[in-house]
């Protein structure tokens, strides 16, 4: 059987009829779901229910770290059916309980940087002032979505960056004092979704969206090399 590991975060960020996060845990931890897997990654299982059961079928990543797809007597029929108690108490019996894990919703963290002649758009090419640079800002909010992550990671992971989406809205002259911050957002498997900030003593200077992967740091170093 694959290794099946999908956090409760990810579960949360499906649609979900509200309350059923909770209700599916108690539902695992009542006993008595049976499951097998008929596929690679693809398992029916039988979910206890007053009247009975109910049957639940679910797909997962590749990976094993997100639910594809999923479907449950109770909300058959409804378009894009939401994740029900059934469901949840079906992928925790699977992967065998709750992952351990510190990527929560809300986790934030913060790093810092001065402004000097090094970042400047004058010094980095993005512009002929020496005001604080735009790619540079950026730099500093991946930051601080890296330090977010940083004792989320397994031994021998990193993250990389897939996508950033920010407006910088106002200038900052040497010597200003640039802190930004990440949020995350949105947790699918090892993709995480941030709000990013970034703020001087006067207030925001910019804000936007950033996403990173968790990836294995050897096994990706060797897929870039092969790209050469």
């Amino acid at each position: 059987m694959s290794k099946i590991n999908v956090t409760m975060a990810t579960l949360e960020n499906h649609n979900h009829i509200v309350g059923d996060i909770e209700r599916g845990v108690k539902v695992y931890n009542d006993g008595g779901v049976k499951f097998e897997e008929r596929e690679a990654n693809h398992f029916w299982a039988h979910v206890p229910h007053q009247d009975g059961h109910k049957a639940v079928v679910v797909t997962f990543s590749r990976d094993g770290q997100e639910l594809e797809n999923h479907y449950c007597h109770c909300t058959a029929g409804v378009k894009d059916p939401p994740v029900c108690r059934h469901v949840v108490a079906a992928v925790l019996a699977i992967q065998g309980g709750i992952v351990d894990s510190k990527l929560v919703l809300g986790k934030t963290a913060t790093v810092s940087a001065t402004v000097n002649h090094s970042v400047t758009a004058k010094t980095v090419g993005s512009g002929s002032l020496d005001v604080f640079a735009t790619p540079m800002m950026i730099a500093l909010m991946e930051q601080a979505a890296c330090r977010c992550l940083e004792n989320c990671l397994e031994e021998g992971q990193t993250s990389v960056g897939t996508d950033i989406n920010v407006q910088h809205t106002a200038a900052s002259l040497l010597g200003a004092e640039i802190t930004a911050t990440a949020a995350i957002a949105h947790i699918s498997g090892r993709k995480i979704e941030f709000t990013v900030t970034a703020s001087a003593g006067a207030g925001q200077i910019g804000s936007g969206n950033h996403t990173r992967v968790i990836v294995d740091a050897e096994r990706f170093m060797k897929k870039a090399g092969s790209r050469k």
